[in-house]
C-alpha cells in the first residue's frame, strides 16, 4: 500500500442527458480500485474534457449482468453508478426546489442564473468524495477541477510549456507523491505519462513520482474516446460570478461535506474570499470539544485547500469568536455560502446591510445529501468523526490497561 497517490480522471462539464453520464462509470469503476491501494491522501485531477462525438466513442457500461461478472469491482460500479448518476433526481430537480434557502427580501438573482451547473458540479464532487469515502474512511481525499475556471477566457491551469495532457500539478501542494495511477498497460504510455507529470514538478521543485500502477483494466476509457490533444479545446468553462464570498465554519476534521462547500465557494469566486475559522474558545459545548483540531491548524489547512482549487483568489482567513465577522458591514462581499442549518444567520446579516444601505448578501446553500450508503437520514459530521476517534482512544486505553495487568 501506498501513503500518497495521484490519479487523473476525466469529466464533461458540458453533460446534459443520460449518455453524458457513461463517463461516471469509468471513474467510479477507476476509483473502486485504487480506493484501498493508497493509506493516507489521494489527489484526483478531475479534468474538464469533452469530445464531439462522446456518444459515439464512450462506450455505456457492459450489458451483460454485472451479477455474472467476476470483478467485485465492476459489480459495485455498476449499482454506484445506476443508484447514484442515473437514478439521482437531484441532476434534474427545479430551480424553485435548489433556491429553497433565499432571502425573498432580497432575491439571489445571480445564484439562480447558475444554480443548474452549480447544483451540477457539487453533485459530481459529492459522489466521488462519498463513493471513496464509504470505500476507505481514512483516506484523505482533495478533488481538484483543471480546466474549468475562465477568467478573461485565460485557463487557471496552463502554465507556460506545459503537456497539453497535465496543465497543472498540485501547484500549492507540497506532500509527496508515491504513486500515479493510470489506465494503460502499455510501458512506453506509462513512461511518458509519468513524465509528463514529473516534469511539471520539477520545475515546481517539487519530488518526482517513482511508481506507476494501473487501475482495473475493466475501467480503462476506450482509447477512441480520449485524446489528450483535445485536452482544453472546444470545452465549456466557468466564470465565476462573484468578485467577494464569504463562508464560514469550524473543518474539524475536514470531511466530504466541507470539501464540497469549499470546492463550490472557490468556483464562484474570483477576487476575494473572507474564511472564518471558529476559535476553539467558542466551541467548548460542542460534542468531544477536547478532540477539535487547533485553530492554526484547521485555519491553515482550510487555506490550503482553497488555494488548489483556485489560486487566483486572495483569501482572508478570519478567527471567528462570534457568527457574523465582517459580513454586516464589507462592501466586498457580495455572496455568502453556507449550509441549511446557518440559513438564518445569512437572513439576519442581510436584515443589518439593508438597514444600513449596504447591498445584501446573494445567498448560496450547500445541500444536505442523506445517501442510503449510510443509513436513513445520516449527515456525516466532525462530531461524529470525534466520535469515532473517541472510541478508538478508549479502546486502545482498554488495551493497555489490559496489558499491564497481564504481566
Amino acid at each position: 500500500m501506498y501513503k500518497t497517490g495521484l490519479i487523473r480522471i476525466l469529466f464533461n462539464f458540458q453533460a446534459r442527458n443520460k449518455n453524458d453520464l457513461f463517463l461516471h462509470y469509468y471513474n467510479v469503476g477507476k476509483l473502486l480500485s485504487i480506493a484501498n491501494k493508497v493509506k493516507d491522501r489521494l489527489y484526483i485531477e478531475l479534468i474538464n474534457y469533452n469530445n464531439k462525438d462522446f456518444g459515439n466513442h464512450l462506450l455505456s457500461p457492459p450489458n451483460s449482468s454485472p451479477i455474472l461478472n467476476s470483478n467485485n469491482n465492476v459489480i459495485k460500479a455498476h449499482k454506484l453508478y445506476n443508484d447514484i448518476f442515473v437514478a439521482d433526481s437531484r441532476l434534474f430537480i427545479n430551480k424553485d426546489k435548489l433556491m429553497e434557502f433565499d432571502d425573498d427580501k432580497s432575491p439571489s438573482t445571480i445564484v439562480r442564473e447558475n444554480i443548474e451547473p452549480l447544483k451540477n458540479l457539487e453533485n459530481i464532487f459529492f459522489n466521488y468524495y462519498q463513493i471513496l469515502y464509504n470505500a476507505n474512511p481514512r483516506l484523505d481525499v482533495s478533488i481538484i477541477p483543471l480546466e474549468l475556471l475562465d477568467h478573461n477566457n485565460n485557463s487557471l491551469y496552463s502554465p507556460p510549456n506545459s503537456s497539453p495532457f497535465h496543465h497543472h500539478h498540485l501547484k500549492h501542494i507540497k506532500t509527496p507523491i508515491d504513486v500515479l495511477f493510470v489506465d494503460s498497460l502499455d510501458k512506453e504510455a506509462q513512461a511518458k505519462e509519468l513524465g509528463s507529470v514529473n516534469n511539471d514538478r520539477l520545475v515546481r521543485n517539487q519530488i518526482p513520482i517513482k511508481n506507476v500502477e494501473t487501475v482495473d483494466q475493466d475501467f480503462f476509457y476506450p482509447k477512441s474516446y480520449f485524446d489528450p490533444s483535445l485536452i482544453g479545446k472546444d470545452i465549456k468553462k466557468w466564470n465565476p460570478p462573484f468578485k467577494g464570498v464569504v463562508l464560514g465554519g469550524t473543518y474539524d476534521r475536514m470531511h466530504p461535506g466541507h470539501k464540497v462547500m469549499l470546492t463550490i465557494s472557490s468556483l464562484i469566486c474570483s477576487e476575494y474570499m473572507e474564511v472564518g475559522v471558529t476559535d476553539n474558545s467558542i466551541l467548548k459545548k460542542k460534542k468531544y470539544s477536547e478532540l477539535i483540531e487547533p485553530f492554526e491548524y484547521r485555519s491553515e489547512k482550510t487555506q490550503n485547500f482553497l488555494q488548489s482549487i483556485n489560486p487566483n483568489v486572495e483569501y482572508n482567513m478570519l478567527k471567528l469568536v462570534e457568527p457574523y465577522a465582517n459580513t454586516m458591514t464589507s462592501k466586498r462581499l457580495e455572496c455568502i455560502v453556507i449550509s441549511p442549518e446557518t440559513f438564518s444567520t445569512a437572513i439576519k446579516i442581510n436584515e443589518v446591510r439593508r438597514e444600513t444601505n449596504l447591498k445584501p448578501l446573494e445567498i448560496y446553500s450547500i445541500s444536505y445529501f442523506d445517501t442510503h450508503h449510510q443509513g436513513e437520514d445520516f449527515k456525516l459530521s466532525s462530531s461524529y468523526l470525534r466520535e469515532l476517534d473517541f472510541k478508538a482512544m478508549q479502546k486502545e486505553k482498554e488495551q493497555q490497561t489490559e496489558k499491564e495487568q497481564q504481566k
